[in-house]
């Protein structure tokens, strides 16, 4: 695969940019961004908090998988994830750990969930020379992983008051099968997609209370490919013991994704929701 050509440019207020971290600009800019914040932390008593969850999430888009050959001079058609019956809530897990140091912060954030069900494919879906054809009855597997780090550092210095602002970057793995329920045929693919995040959080805390927002997006291509994310989440957080807090909020990510994979071409853009819950332990 070609190098990722470097792009920055900020169209209808979204920021575009490369994921060629190997290029001396991109390094340069994150030194310049993250550089004095490591050096602070240096000088700090880290604190951190690890904050298992529990989620129930909700799944809406499309999907389309079709053969690159048959595609030139046609549009892609698709399917959405209600007609292929994998619309209803799943139960998923994961958790966050968050550093917090001299004024910065750094947060890793994963969750898994898989979405299964039996519909119909009211479009066609082609992969390595198997198709399954438009009006099929279809069984319907989707598998979904990520995981979101992220480095803030405060602008807003001001007691039970933060505002932050920073890079990261999330990793997507999506996981598509289909399976024609009469002759058994299957189409699976499995993409890993990196995307670089521009981010911010801001938080208040009053006594026991701790309400917090983070948000982050981007929108990257690379050798023709293309994903945007969109992630926001809010929550609240009481203290119950020395060191544990209970936790609640709400998370909201939207993946439009677009890439080649065994000479098909994979578009799909949906949206997650959820409420979670979970406990925040603190050291």
């Amino acid at each position: 695969m070609p190098a990722p050509k470097p792009l920055l440019a900020v169209p209808n207020a979204m920021i575009r940019a490369s994921t060629d971290w190997t290029s001396p600009t991109p390094i340069r800019a994150a030194l310049v961004l993250v550089g004095p914040a490591v050096i602070l932390a240096s000088c700090s008593t880290p604190t951190a908090s690890v904050s298992p969850l529990v989620a129930g999430l909700g799944i809406s888009g499309d999907l389309s998988i079709q053969g690159t050959a048959g595609l030139v001079g046609t549009a892609q058609t698709s399917s959405n994830f209600d007609e292929l019956g994998v619309g209803d809530d799943e139960v998923g897990f994961g958790g966050t750990v968050r550093i917090g140091f001299a004024g910065a912060e750094l947060s890793v954030a994963g969750l898994g969930v898989d979405f299964s069900g039996e519909g119909v494919s009211n479009s066609s879906f082609e992969f390595e020379g198997t198709t399954i054809n438009a009006g099929t009855n279809v069984d319907t597997d989707i598998g979904l992983r990520m995981a979101r780090g992220l480095f803030t550092w405060d602008i807003l210095p001001i007691p039970g008051i933060d505002l932050g602002i920073g890079i990261g970057a999330t990793l997507i793995d999506l996981d598509f099968e289909l399976r024609d329920q009469l002759t058994g045929v299957s189409i699976e693919t499995d993409q890993l997609i990196p995307v670089p995040l521009i981010g911010a959080r801001a938080a208040w805390t009053w006594g026991p209370v701790d309400l917090r927002a983070d948000v982050g997006g981007l929108v990257a291509e690379f050798d023709g490919d293309e994903a945007t994310v969109i992630d926001g989440e809010v929550s609240a957080t009481i203290d119950v013991l020395a060191s544990g807090s209970l936790t609640a909020g709400y998370r909201i990510t939207s993946i439009d994704a677009e890439y080649e994979d065994s000479n098909a071409r994979v578009e799909t853009d949906f949206e997650l929701d959820w409420f979670f819950v979970g406990l925040r332990l603190g050291f």
